[in-house]
């Protein structure tokens, strides 16, 4: 039991990165029946910045030691943020893709990854 405890608390980012990752693509792809969104101007494209400004956070931390992948890891976070939308426009009832929401989704990852280069 110490053993899978230590192994646990060993892989902690990489589990809260997976786990992050699962629950911001089931919110993604669940249709909004009756979903109050806020309304102000911008609204979603600050939800989605922030959201992949954190997934992109998440991975870095998971992956810390490996600072040579990084670029891999940025553009796995922008590859996902874009099929996540061509999903949304193609298959999700209710929901519609958006450019402007994978911009968004890009400028969150490398702004995340702007902010954790330079204070690691």
């Amino acid at each position: 039991m110490q053993t899978l405890t230590k192994n646990i608390l060993r892989h902690k980012y990489k589990l809260v990165a997976v786990i992050y990752t699962l629950w911001l693509t089931a919110i993604s792809l669940t249709p909004l029946n009756g979903v109050d969104l806020p309304s102000f101007k911008y609204a979603d494209k600050i939800v989605h910045f922030f959201l992949y400004f954190f997934l992109t956070l998440v991975w870095l931390k998971a992956y810390l030691a490996f600072t040579r992948k990084i670029i891999w890891l940025l553009a796995g976070v922008i590859l996902w943020g874009i099929a996540i939308e061509f999903v949304q426009e193609n298959f999700i009832p209710n929901r519609s893709g958006d450019v402007f929401d994978a911009l968004a989704n890009t400028l969150g990852g490398i702004t995340a990854l702007f902010i954790f280069k330079k204070f690691q």
